[in-house]
């Protein structure tokens, strides 16, 4: 992306490392989706009881209805689970991908109308899967409407499920419930996206937290500071729910496979530095006790993880480097080579 956002972008400066950020967030997910494609591991194995079982299945029409006749209650959660996620993710891929490319070319209405949907509902089905399987396969089968983020319960009831989420994720040192819920669906607070999605797929609204101005219609007319300031709130939130959205993803792909630890790690690493030099370039108006709670712990954690692996603690001028391959502080290119040969030779056997 860095030939990009230098020869081809309306993009200014100050806001593009929380737009490398993002990318690398997305690209994580798009390459265990790809992998996880081109290696098969997006399947469910039913195991027969016996030659009648297998009969049965053979002679029906539609898996889903045998499942349901046999009593297979699990496995049909599975199957559904398998089958909507890779689906589902893909989906949310393409929107955000576009939505970043479109904010690089300062089209700011299309960027946030394209953020609406993965953040506020598929998010949510994803949510849903972690939560409860089973229950979120049932349903998808007997009334998917009931799926819909309006059934939550308002922010509070967005609060306790994502709160459940980060507890099974294990990320509540990192990432705050409440300020999720808020940023994805708080139509009264206006440090929020829904208010800026509603406002950029709307010409008019009406709401009090985001009535259209006098003499205005929304985002037509934003230019200079006002693009400037949809820029600077994108690339101050973004990266926060794009974090979040990693780390469920890949907790629910562990369902499928596992990924070899040295390569999560690898990508873990990337992200930190990539995040906190996007945490480096948010100005003091935009930043929040949420923001820097997640740089903290980021940085709390990245030194950790570099000290327990025998590497001096990351500095200020250790992070592009590590965010661009995955290299440890003051660590030897040939070491950095050998473990991307590793991951080359791993992924064409077993690596997700």
């Amino acid at each position: 992306m860095k030939r990009l956002l230098e020869s081809n972008t309306a993009l200014p400066e100050q806001f593009h490392e929380g737009y490398k950020f993002c990318f690398a967030a997305h690209d994580i997910a798009a390459q265990l989706l790809v992998s996880g494609m081109e290696q098969g591991i997006f399947v469910t194995n039913l195991t027969l009881r016996d030659g009648k079982e297998q009969k049965d299945l053979e002679q029906a029409e539609d898996l889903f209805d045998w499942l349901q006749k046999s009593g297979r209650i699990e496995d049909e959660a599975d199957v559904l689970i398998t089958v909507a996620f890779p689906a589902v993710l893909s989906d949310m891929l393409h929107c955000i991908f576009e939505a970043l490319e479109a904010s690089r070319k300062g089209k700011l209405a299309v960027a946030y109308m394209l953020l609406r949907k993965p953040f506020q509902e598929s998010l949510y089905l994803l949510e849903s899967v972690v939560v409860d399987k089973t229950l979120c396969a049932k349903m998808i089968a007997e009334d998917p409407s009931r799926l819909r983020p309006q059934n939550a319960g308002g922010i509070d009831g967005h609060t306790r499920r994502i709160e459940k989420v980060l507890e099974i994720i294990g990320e509540m040192s990192r990432l705050d419930a409440g300020y999720i819920a808020m940023l994805r669906y708080d139509k009264k607070s206006r440090d929020s996206l829904d208010s800026i999605c509603n406002k950029a797929m709307h010409l008019f609204t009406d709401h009090k937290a985001i009535k259209t101005e006098l003499y205005n219609i929304n985002f037509i007319f934003s230019q200079g500071e006002q693009v400037l300031t949809q820029w600077a709130y994108l690339y101050s939130r973004l990266p926060y729910l794009m974090t979040y959205f990693v780390c469920l993803v890949e907790h629910i792909a562990e369902r499928f496979a596992q990924t070899h630890p040295t390569y999560t790690q690898d990508m873990d690493r990337r992200l930190a530095a990539q995040l906190l030099k996007s945490n480096a370039q948010i100005t003091e108006n935009y930043q929040t006790e949420q923001l820097t709670q997640l740089a903290q712990m980021t940085y709390c954690w990245l030194s950790n993880h570099c000290f327990e692996n025998g590497f001096p603690l990351p500095e200020a001028g250790h992070l592009s480097r590590m965010a661009l391959s995955g290299a440890f502080p003051d660590e030897l290119e040939e070491e950095v080579a050998a473990r991307h040969h590793l991951y080359q030779q791993l992924t064409a056997t077993d690596l997700p």
